[in-house]
């Protein structure tokens, strides 16, 4: 049965990873500065991809990724053998997948809660909050950044895997 199942799994793995690398890149790349720019102005598009739930299909591609990728990486370990995790190709699969957890985190701890918080403060403008704003837009980016660079490893980590 695993045999029948291993090119399923990895299969929505790699599209999974694919979505959420992809999404994370126009989100950090094109999206998150443009909006910076353009100030107040960009709220409406922001408070529109919230609606659509952008948030979730972070959520879901993210999770999906995690969770196949954990699967592949116990069917690669015979079950978490320490033999095989310090083979050569368990320990890339290893770190990759350490840097997708660690991007994950950063997504949901930091960069999801800052841009929740961000479309709150819009929904409600007070004096004073512009200031807070500027703040969770650096911690946005420099957290964006972060993730998409953890996840250019995670995604380095599977192209490599195969090859050590």
């Amino acid at each position: 049965m695993i045999t029948t199942l291993f090119p399923w799994l990895r299969a929505a793995h790699i599209l999974s990873a694919a979505a959420w690398f992809g999404a994370a890149a126009l989100l950090t790349l094109y999206l998150l500065p443009t909006a910076r720019g353009l100030g107040a102005a960009a709220q409406p598009t922001m408070h529109a991809m919230t609606r659509r739930g952008f948030h979730r299909f972070m959520a879901v591609s993210s999770g999906l990724a995690i969770v196949s990728g954990l699967w592949l990486y116990w069917l690669l370990t015979a079950g978490f053998k320490p033999a095989a995790i310090h083979s050569a190709s368990g320990m890339v699969y290893g770190v990759g997948g350490l840097a997708g957890l660690l991007a994950a985190m950063l997504g949901g701890a930091v960069i999801g809660r800052s841009l929740t918080r961000i479309d709150a403060l819009a929904s409600m403008p007070e004096a004073g909050q512009a200031d807070e704003v500027a703040a969770l837009q650096r911690r946005v980016a420099v957290a964006s950044r972060a993730a998409l660079g953890l996840l250019l490893v995670a995604l380095l980590a599977m192209i490599l895997g195969h090859s050590v």
